[in-house]
C-alpha cells in the first residue's frame, strides 16, 4: 500500500537511500512513499540532504548588528543530451515522431553570495532511469530561497529550463527574484569579439572553464561513474567562474537590480549595496530635465547619482 504521508523519519529513511545511489523513484518504492508525498515534504521543509540549499550568511550577526543583505545565488544547470532518429547531421529540423528521449537535468551548481559552491548531479542508477525528479526538486528550493539570481545566458536557457523541469513535475513556481545575466551585461555594455563564459573569463583573467567536450555527456548518458564526477567538477567549476566575471561587470552594470533596496539605508551603492560611496567633486549627472549629484562606490567602482534634482539626498539611485 502507497503511503501518501510522510513524517520526518521516512524523509530521514529516504536521504539514506537517495545518499546510497537510488533514484527518487526507487526509493520511494522501497519505502511505499508515493513521489508526491516526498515532493510536498521537500517543499516544506525548503531543505534537502545536505540543508545546503539555504543561504546561512543572511540575517547573521557582524559587530552587533544583523548584516540585512539579500540572498544572492549563483547558479548553473547542465542538462542531458537529447536523442531522436535522424537522416542529416546539418540544419535539421526534427518533427514529434523523430524523438527519441528528451533531455533532461543532469547536474546543478550553485553557491551563495560570497560562501563555498556546491553542486549535486544525478545518481549512476537515476541516471539510468532517467529520473530526475530528485534533482528538479532542489533547483526548486534553491530559487524558492534566493532574493536575486545570478548567470550566464540565464534568461534564455537556465530559468526557462528549469521552469519546464518544475511545469513537468507540477510545481508551483518558486516565491519570486530578481534575475542578473551576465551575458546581457556583456552583450549591452561591451563588443567583445565572443560572449562566452569561458572567453570572457580568459579576457578578463580570472580562471577558465574546464576543457571538455561532447564524449562527456554520451559517458554520462551510459551512467559512468567517472563521468558523471568529471561532469559535476565541470559544472562547479563554472559557477566559480561566473562568480568572478560577474565581480568585473558588476561596475558596468547590474541588469537594473537596485542593490541598495534590500538595504535599512538607501543611501548606499546600487550595484553591490555598499555604504562605502562617496560624491564625485564638481560632476553631475544630467538628464533631460535635470541634473543630479553624481556619486561613486568605492567598493565596486560604480556610478550613481542622488535621488533629487541637484541636492543631496537621503537614497541613491541607478543611473541607467
Amino acid at each position: 500500500m502507497i503511503n501518501s504521508s510522510i513524517n520526518e523519519s521516512d524523509f530521514k529513511e529516504y536521504l539514506e537511500l537517495i545518499q546510497q545511489g537510488y533514484s527518487q523513484r526507487s526509493a520511494c518504492d522501497v519505502l511505499s512513499l508515493s513521489r508526491s508525498s516526498v515532493q510536498r515534504y521537500i517543499k516544506k521543509i525548503g531543505e534537502l540532504s545536505n540543508s545546503d540549499v539555504a543561504d546561512t550568511t543572511v540575517g547573521t550577526t557582524v559587530d552587533g548588528k544583523v548584516a540585512n543583505k539579500p540572498r544572492v545565488l549563483f547558479y548553473d544547470i547542465e542538462t542531458t543530451l537529447a536523442k531522436s532518429y535522424h537522416f542529416q547531421q546539418w540544419q535539421v529540423n526534427l518533427s514529434q515522431k523523430q524523438k527519441i528521449e528528451e533531455s533532461h537535468l543532469l547536474s546543478i551548481a550553485w553557491c551563495w553570495n560570497d560562501g563555498d559552491v556546491n553542486g549535486d548531479i544525478l545518481s549512476q542508477q537515476e541516471m539510468l532511469e532517467h529520473d530526475d525528479e530528485r534533482l528538479v526538486l532542489k533547483l526548486w528550493c534553491l530559487l524558492d530561497n534566493a532574493d536575486i539570481v545570478i548567470g550566464h545566458n540565464l534568461k534564455r536557457f537556465d530559468n526557462k529550463k528549469a521552469n519546464s523541469y518544475f511545469l513537468k513535475y507540477g510545481l508551483n513556481p518558486p516565491s519570486p527574484y530578481r534575475t542578473i545575466d551576465t551575458l546581457q551585461i556583456a552583450k549591452s555594455k561591451f563588443a567583445l569579439p565572443f560572449n562566452n563564459l569561458d572567453y570572457i573569463a580568459e579576457y578578463l583573467n580570472v580562471g577558465r572553464k574546464i576543457s571538455t567536450d561532447v564524449q562527456l555527456w554520451i559517458d554520462c548518458d551510459k551512467g559512468n561513474q567517472d563521468a558523471l564526477d568529471l561532469m559535476l567538477d565541470y559544472n562547479k567549476q563554472d559557477v566559480v567562474v561566473l562568480r568572478d566575471v560577474y565581480k568585473r561587470l558588476l561596475t558596468w552594470s547590474n541588469n537594473n537590480v537596485n542593490m541598495n533596496t534590500y538595504n535599512d539605508d538607501r543611501f548606499s551603492c546600487t550595484n553591490c549595496g555598499s555604504g562605502k560611496v562617496e560624491m564625485i567633486t564638481n560632476k553631475f549627472v544630467h538628464t533631460n530635465t535635470n541634473k543630479y549629484l553624481a556619486y561613486r562606490c568605492n567598493d565596486c567602482g560604480s556610478v550613481m547619482r542622488s535621488s533629487k534634482s541637484g541636492e543631496v539626498s537621503d537614497k541613491l539611485v541607478m543611473v541607467v
